[in-house]
């Protein structure tokens, strides 16, 4: 079973869920806007669904697809209006989707197999002329100061996360524990590391003709060491 099937649980999407205030969407979704071709989109893994309901309520019409039952439950509950499914990234083709912009936000790339990551993004350049890609695991944000342990808590929920970088595959490993007092979740995410080079070419190589390397919501730049890639594709 690939790792991400079982591994967004309520513990860990609750951990997720108050990780990250209202404004810090905003600013994503301000950013985000000023590259939409049209009202559609496809919000792909969409979580709880806080991206989509945040562009549901500037007017966008949306498809919000992930693989946690908790999470489009939630999403569901939040936004019943709004078009959430339940299903595996991997074949995303097989939903039949088409919009105007297509976003892969909240550092979900690089989940997949190699292969499976072409896949998805020539599936995403099939779906919509324009794509975002939210990415934290670039080698340029990740590998210079990689650290070993990391204490958060968030939504009633402590967490304890432990690196490891695997050289031969590059691959980030990191070990989860979710506990709210009363539970205790233990999982391990790995996540492909990709220098912003190699994203561009994946990219290009699944259909779209333009890519934009940007550091942050101010749109500025992409360099060594930044926390996030945001990387804008056109066909």
């Amino acid at each position: 079973m690939t790792w991400y099937t079982s591994f967004f649980t309520d513990l860990a999407n609750t951990f997720w869920r108050g990780a990250v205030p209202p404004s810090v969407t905003s600013a994503e979704i301000d950013f985000i806007t000023g590259f939409s071709a049209g009202p559609r989109v496809l919000d792909a893994p969409c979580g709880s669904g806080r991206h989509s309901i945040e562009l549901a309520r500037r007017g966008y019409t949306i498809t919000g697809i992930d693989i946690s039952a908790e999470a489009i439950s939630h999403a569901r509950a939040l936004a019943p209006e709004l078009d959430w499914r339940q299903g595996d990234l991997a074949a995303l083709g097989s939903f039949g989707v088409t919009a105007d912009l297509a976003l892969c936000l909240g550092n979900s790339f690089g989940y997949l197999s190699h292969a499976g990551s072409q896949r998805f993004l020539a599936d995403l350049a099939a779906a919509a002329p324009v794509l975002v890609i939210d990415y934290g695991c670039t080698a340029e944000s990740l590998l210079p100061s990689l650290p070993g342990e990391l204490r958060m808590s968030f939504g009633g929920v402590d967490c304890v996360a432990v690196n490891d970088y695997d050289v031969a595959s590059g691959r980030l490993l990191i070990d989860f524990t979710f506990t709210d007092g009363e539970r205790t979740q233990r999982s391990t995410c790995e996540q492909h590391v990709y220098t912003a080079a190699e994203l561009t070419r994946m990219l290009n190589a699944a259909g779209f003709s333009s890519v934009e390397l940007f550091g942050d919501v101010d749109g500025s730049a992409f360099r060594v060491g930044d926390h996030r890639l945001l990387a804008v594709a056109r066909r």
